[in-house]
């Protein structure tokens, strides 16, 4: 197992998660932009997450390349293997930052749900105001 890959695979771990530290704070605000119906701030925010979001996906597959260069599977078994042959000081803290990552992540989702759901109850108020509750689009108006 190569010292410098291994290096590799801990600080992307270490990447993503400030990068979810600061998606979550995004999906904070996107929320409040999204209640306050602020479309040109929200676009530049929306731009940034997805910037974050590219970038966690890209360390993500890089980290299951690794994994396979390692000759073990991209799951979560594989992960466990990695981390049962590291050094006693690194596995510590390599599985506190997967356990952290992980808690990150489904917070990230937990937030995005909930905009999701607050886009969909105001998507069915501007139905129902306009009365095009079969319409799977809007007119051309600003909301």
């Amino acid at each position: 197992m190569s010292a410098e890959l291994l290096k590799h695979f801990i600080s992307s771990l270490q990447q993503d998660v400030q990068r979810l530290d600061t998606l979550s704070q995004l999906l904070d605000q996107q929320y409040e932009l999204m209640s306050r119906r602020s479309s040109e701030p929200l676009q530049q925010l929306n731009q940034q997450a997805l910037e974050l979001m590219t970038a966690v996906q890209h360390n993500h597959n890089a980290r299951d390349s690794l994994l396979q260069q390692f000759g073990l599977p991209n799951t979560a078994a594989g992960l466990r293997q990695l981390v049962s042959r590291l050094p006693a000081p690194l596995q510590h803290g390599t599985r506190q930052l997967l356990q952290e990552l992980t808690l990150k992540s489904r917070l990230c989702q937990a937030k995005n749900e909930k905009s999701g759901k607050l886009l969909a109850s105001q998507r069915q108020l501007m139905q129902k105001l306009t009365g095009l509750q079969s319409r799977t689009s809007y007119p051309a108006m600003p909301l």
